[in-house]
């Protein structure tokens, strides 16, 4: 949802709550703009707590659970490194 929908919303909340509209009309034209307010926050919060859980599994998946090899100098033994080099 572009970041401009919620805005309009609350600007024709605003309007509304200076100049009433009478009857259902008004309590409908109300009810959709919060409706639309609520809707985009929780849009948006889900989009930054996807984007985070993004993160965290690509920096989980980059870690890798395969040890690398270092080689001792000279010795020709093989042994396991642990963490990045």
């Amino acid at each position: 949802m572009p970041y401009w929908v919620p805005l309009v919303a609350v600007f024709g909340l605003g309007c509304l709550m200076i100049i009433p509209a009478p009857g259902i009309e008004g309590l409908v034209i109300g009810c959709i703009c919060v409706l639309i307010i609520v809707v985009s926050a929780v849009l948006l919060l889900l989009d930054r707590l996807a984007s985070r859980v993004l993160v965290l599994a690509g920096r989980m998946k980059k870690r890798g659970h395969q040890p690398r090899k270092a080689v001792h100098a000279g010795s020709g033994i093989a042994r396991k490194v642990s963490g990045p080099r």
